[in-house]
């Protein structure tokens, strides 16, 4: 996983992603390069723009006794070395892919931060706060979420 270049494994997410929806009964259409969105995705009679974020691996993130593995995403950076930005208006819907688990998190741009981190139950990590399971933010919820 680690050997393959960073297009390959965006590339790789983007089709995870559409293939997700695809199977979930939704028209989802990949876009050519160079726009803010990787995706469009055809429901309830509207369009909405899903741009894709993936990370191949997790990291070991420090918590207040042990460390916890969990993948991060740099999310609101876009453009050559990340100088950009998505803005609110740029898309609809951030797709984060954990590309080693193929696990999906669908969440609304408009509740989206500069980075984010998420678990996988894969761990066993317990916690008592809902949300923090990249796999619980699906594309229903994420429809929802939207204004």
């Amino acid at each position: 996983m680690k050997d393959i270049k960073d297009f390959q494994a965006g590339k790789a997410g983007e089709f995870l992603v559409c293939a997700d929806l695809l199977l979930q009964g939704y028209v989802a259409y990949l876009t050519e390069q160079g726009l803010h969105y990787d995706l469009v995705v055809d429901c309830i009679g509207r369009l909405f723009r899903i741009q894709v974020k993936t990370t191949r691996t997790y990291r070991s993130v420090p918590q207040r006794i042990k460390h916890t593995p969990a993948y991060l995403f740099n999310v609101r950076r876009c453009g050559k070395s990340g100088r950009g930005r998505y803005e609110t208006s740029d898309l609809d819907i951030m797709a984060l892919v954990a590309l080693q688990e193929r696990i999906i998190g669908y969440i609304p741009i408009n509740q989206v931060k500069t980075t984010m981190a998420f678990r996988t139950r894969k761990y066993n990590y317990r916690s008592n706060r809902s949300g923090v399971y990249l796999e619980d933010f699906t594309f229903e919820k994420a429809l929802n979420g939207i204004k």
